[in-house]
């Protein structure tokens, strides 16, 4: 099933780490290839189908 995930990554445009939001609709096991796609190495999940992930500020990073 098919989810919206706002999810908090990081991207290297340059030289140095850049925070970015990402929206994503996709199953949950689709999430980690559709950032990689779009160049993000790691990410922590902020919401998912609009409800905060509670303490996703102090949550572990996921590696892409």
């Amino acid at each position: 099933m098919k989810h919206h995930y706002i999810v908090c990554g990081v991207m290297h445009p340059y030289t140095n780490d850049c925070l970015v939001p990402v929206g994503a609709i996709c199953e949950e096991e689709q999430l980690g290839a559709e950032l990689r796609h779009i160049k993000v190495t790691r990410y922590k999940i902020k919401s998912v189908d609009g409800k905060p992930v509670d303490g996703w500020e102090n949550s572990d990073w996921v590696e892409v």
